[in-house]
């Protein structure tokens, strides 16, 4: 065996060893949850039984002190393999699969797998694997995250997604100080997640796969010039992992081109069905002095044949997308090839290649105002970057931009909020004390406004775009005095956290990027009693990281659930959605979300009365990759005594991120704005989904198309304000729009006459109305950023009596119901609801 303890990290493997020390679960022997993997144990002997010196297919293996091995009992009868350790001086000592093609498990590009060993060990030991490609085995990584165990405890870790070139993996426990190690029963599975749904037709568009040539594409050109080419790894900045460039260089120009096409070979150039249009894309930059142009070439019985340049580019300095749509596809045509044509001295890059049907639009259904409701484009514009919206007791919003994402302005230090009155479009200034820019925020037990976290520095120059660093800040405000007050600073800093109300009225904080623009493992809480966070080893430690604004909910009875919808890139590790004890600090993998890892600025929301426990999530993207938005739609009943994500119907249209989610009074979701891109290619629909009959309605769309740092807000009047968008070339929308749902225009609205100012749990008030009173909820005032607002909630109340006086029942259980504003309604029987009175329970 080759001395592989010789092997150090290198700054990737520094790299790759974060990523997997974040996904790393140990689980003691009597809490043991399973992962969701299946297929075989492809380890060889992995109960060690088999050997005689040592377990057929392991090796002992290590550098530095050496160590004292010996069998021992096993963990379920049987043996385990024991390794002592005295006198330790440097390097470490472990058990690994043998490195050969019988023993080391086999493994396949793109997939995950999961480890598994159990182990005694009366010093911390470090999960560390290897990995085999052509050029032989390599360290990959070494994970410090195992804590000393006397009794069996199972160490548990998803591999990254497997690298192409990688066919081979070992893995094991190394223990790198005085002391002992035990080990057995290891386990090593393919992870077995829903396939990918996509519309892409382009086999390896990223260019990842294959030596010199990527695989599936082919060299093409023609004329009199020198031409030269080479894979580069010089890619746009939301390129996939792994992906290339392809580069041509042309000199002595006099005629003809040089281009790389899809290859003719069977399943690389894609499929065509005559009469069809298709949308292709191709990344590029070029210094070409001629021509470059988009070239389609198509394939009928007779062969292969040119057909058309779509049309010609510019040269640009930086990378950029170009995009058309193909005439209608001739009579005879299979398939088609396509590329960009270098046609004059220069160079040229090409990568991201991808081919799609284009999406029908959705068509609102046939009638007017009481079918799709009605959009409104307000003649008053924002007079700032409203990214952070909140519905205050009073009808009002607070809006607060910060810097509204501005390194001018943060340099400045300007940082701005206002004050919003719909009624009347009056906007009131309000000095901000710090960059609030990228907050999180709720509305507290008495109708403050807590601010936490927030922008400390922008990205440097030499630092990737999402590299903010958070801030330990916080302040409240109050809408008595419209003022910011300061509080005492977190323990901890964070930059996009969530905030959760719980049952108690305290503020649950986690997520986020800390002081250092790294993720932050750091649990938070806030006592609303005494407006002050409280000590860090007074609030239950995960010591995970749960990503950027992610969406965690309080269910009825006081645990979380995290449903995978975050911001930035891939979801969390498992099956991507928990549910999270957070007085323990356990966390528990919920199966059945499709996608997780397309889940970046989904929407979330409780479908139904809170009662129900439903929730639902909505589209998503992944703004690190460059993989169009879906338009998949999960729904979980928590309810159920196993609980797991089922599929609900399709989002109508194209897949979008970005989506904003309001509860609406008849107990239906809005669902509105989205793009299907980055930041970019923004998909102007709109539909209301039914929990009733579990269907979408398409109704009327946002007649200004919204994405990034967008939100809605819910008002008492039942109509939905939306503000905001920020595409990729940092532009920000400041017109309003203000949707009127079709509830609207059904006739005369029921109205709550009278009805208390404050109301306890378990208490029974008395309700005047008007008109045909069906229901009556409580809807908790929003506040929205980013697509989340973790407290948006509706709440039934049971009525009695009948005509004009009624009784409503408010529900005895504070999780459901967390103490503070809501906006009161009662529905009709058309579905008609009023417009809502505050009342506060506490």
């Amino acid at each position: 065996m080759k001395p592989l303890a010789g092997r150090r990290p290198s700054a990737f493997v520094a790299l790759i060893c974060a990523l997997i020390a974040s996904f790393f679960v140990v689980i003691p022997a009597a809490d043991s949850p399973a992962r969701a993997a299946a297929g075989d144990n492809l380890i060889v002997n992995p109960s060690l039984e088999q050997g005689t010196n040592d377990p057929s297919c392991f090796s002992r293996s290590g550098w530095g002190t050496e160590a004292a091995w010996a069998f021992q009992p096993g963990r379920a009868g049987g043996r385990s393999v024991s390794l002592s350790i005295q006198g330790y001086q440097a390097g470490d000592r472990k058990l690994l699969q043998a490195e050969n093609a019988q023993c080391a498990p086999k493994v396949t590009a793109g997939l995950t797998y999961d480890m598994q060993v159990w182990y005694k060990s009366s010093a911390p030991v470090s999960l560390t694997m290897f990995r085999h490609t052509a050029q032989g085995w390599s360290y990959w990584g070494n994970v410090e995250q195992v804590p000393a165990a006397t009794g069996w405890t199972l160490a548990q870790a998803p591999t990254p997604v497997i690298p192409e070139g990688t066919d081979q993996v070992i893995f094991g426990l190394s223990l790198s100080a005085n002391g002992s190690l035990t080990t057995d029963d290891y386990s090593f599975r393919q992870v077995i997640d829903p396939p990918p749904v996509t519309d892409e037709l382009i086999v390896n568009g990223s260019l990842a796969g294959g030596a010199n040539i990527p695989a599936c594409h082919q060299v093409a050109g023609w004329g009199q010039r020198q031409a030269s080419s080479l894979v580069s790894t010089d890619v746009p900045a939301n390129s996939p992992a792994g992906a290339r460039s392809f580069q041509f260089t042309i000199s002595g120009h006099v005629s003809g081109d040089a281009k790389l096409l899809q290859s003719e070979g069977a399943g690389c150039a894609p499929t065509v069905a005559a009469g069809q249009q298709y949308d292709l894309s191709v990344d590029y930059r070029t210094t070409a002095t001629g021509l470059t142009g988009f070239s389609v070439f198509t394939h009928t019985i007779n062969g292969w044949q040119y057909w058309t340049d779509l049309k010609a580019l510019p040269a640009v300095a930086n990378w950029t997308t170009a995009t058309a749509r193909t005439p209608l596809i001739p009579a005879g045509v299979d398939r088609i090839s396509f590329g960009l044509s270098i046609g004059g001295n220069g160079t040229l890059n090409t990568t991201n290649y991808s081919m799609k049907k284009p999406r029908a639009e959705v068509v609102p259904p046939a009638g007017g105002a009481e079918l799709e409701g009605s959009w409104d484009v307000l003649t008053t514009q924002l007079p700032i970057r409203a990214i952070h919206s909140t519905l205050l007791t009073d009808g009002r919003l607070l809006l607060i931009a910060g810097s509204g994402n501005d390194g001018a302005k943060f340099a400045a230090g300007q940082f701005r909020a206002v004050i919003w009155t719909p009624e009347g479009n009056a906007f009131k200034k309000i000095p901000v004390p710090y960059d609030m820019f990228c907050a999180g925020h709720v509305t507290l037990p008495d109708g403050k406004v807590l601010l936490a976290g927030g922008t400390e520095a922008f990205p440097a120059e030499d630092q990737g775009p999402n590299t903010f660093k958070g801030s330990d800040r916080s302040y409240y405000f109050d809408p008595a005095d419209d003022t910011f007050h300061q509080l005492a600073d977190m323990t901890g800093a964070h930059w996009y956290p969530s905030l959760t109300k719980l049952g108690n009225g305290d503020i649950w904080l986690a997520g986020g990027l800390n002081e250092n623009a790294e993720g932050t493992v750091l649990t938070e809480m806030f006592s609303s009693k005494t407006k002050s966070w409280l000590p860090q080893n007074q609030v239950p430690q995960t010591y995970s990281f749960w990503g950027t604004y992610p969406h965690m909910f309080l269910l009825d009875d006081g645990k979380m659930f995290y449903t995978g919808a975050h911001t930035f890139g891939n979801g969390l590790p498992g099956t991507g959605a928990s549910l999270y004890d957070w007085e323990t600090a356990k966390i528990w993998d919920i199966p059945g979300l499709r996608q997780k890892d397309m889940r970046d600025q989904a929407g979330s929301v409780f479908v139904g009365p809170a009662q129900d426990q439903k929730l639902m999530i909505v589209g998503g993207g992944n703004t690190d990759g460059n993989t169009p938005a879906i338009n998949l739609v999960d729904i979980i009943d928590l309810n159920q005594p196993v609980p797991a994500y089922v599929p609900g119907p399709d989002l109508p249209g194209a897949g979008k991120a970005y989506v904003n989610l309001v509860n609406l009074p008849d107990r239906t979701v809005l669902a509105a704005n989205g793009a299907k891109q980055n930041r970019a290619e923004n998909v102007q629909s709109a539909a209301i989904y039914k929990p009733g009959t579990n269907s979408w309605q398409s109704v009327a769309a946002d007649p200004v198309g919204r994405n990034y740092h967008s939100s809605s807000i819910l008002l008492p009047n039942g109509k939905v304000a939306v503000l905001g968008s920020n595409p990729a070339d940092n532009f920000f929308d400041l017109r309003i729009s203000v949707y009127s749902p079709p509830y609207l225009f059904k006739g005369t609205r029921p109205t709550v006459t009278s009805a208390p100012a404050q109301g306890t749990y378990g208490q029974n008030i008395a309700l005047g109305v008007t008109g045909t009173v069906t229901s009556a909820s409580l809807i908790a005032p929003m506040s929205a950023t980013h697509q989340t607002d973790t407290n948006a909630r509706l709440v039934d109340l049971p009525l009695t009596g009948s005509g004009n006086a009624r009784t409503a029942r408010i529900p005895v259980n504070p999780n459901l119901l967390p103490p503070g504003p809501y906006m009161l309604s009662v529905l009709d029987t058309n579905g008609v609801p009023s417009i809502a009175k505050w009342v506060w329970i506490s």
